[in-house]
């Protein structure tokens, strides 16, 4: 995991040290994404800026890490890429399944926790994934949950159960 942390604090360093660091990512990615997809965490993750995640946000931070790597390292490529495109859906799994559960969460506790949804927030800012509006969730995230149609974005599909007003049984 350490390949992934060297691609985000080199990127804007000096172009041989950045290349350097992303041949070493390419070289280890695919191990990297294997650990990912068959659940091999380890139990603590050091990102950038030496910030430390135990537990759940160390999963969320390095899945998170692992896209925003990709990106820097792959370029144009990125959005043709199957492994990327595999720790989208990897990631969104757990976004989305989180959401469907607590719909209307906004603001720093738009995931599961405050340290989650700042990662995701690097996310959706450097607009990684492709199967949602990275705006409308960096808004989401961004609100202080007053505004009362954006708790609503994410809830799909609606509550069926709810009636309309004008319906009187």
């Amino acid at each position: 995991m350490d390949e992934i942390v060297e691609v985000l604090t080199t990127a804007n360093a000096p172009l041989a040290i950045r290349m350097n660091a992303r041949q070493i990512f390419l070289h280890a990615r695919e191990a990297i994404w294997c650990d990912i997809r068959d659940g091999k965490f380890p139990k603590s993750y050091i990102s950038v800026g030496n910030s430390k995640f135990v537990g759940a946000p160390a999963r969320t931070a390095i899945r998170c890490d692992f896209l925003l790597a990709c990106k820097i390292v792959l370029g144009a490529k990125y959005r043709a890429d199957k492994i990327a495109d595999l720790a989208q859906r990897d990631l969104l799994f757990f976004v989305l399944r989180d959401r469907e559960t607590f719909p209307h969460r906004t603001g720093k506790k738009f995931y599961c926790c405050q340290k989650c949804t700042c990662k995701l927030h690097e996310c959706v800012s450097q607009k990684i994934f492709r199967y949602i509006d990275n705006a409308k969730w960096k808004a989401a995230i961004e609100s202080d949950g007053h505004d009362a149609n954006v708790a609503y974005l994410f809830s799909w599909p609606p509550d069926l159960r709810k009636k309309d007003k004008t319906e009187t049984a």
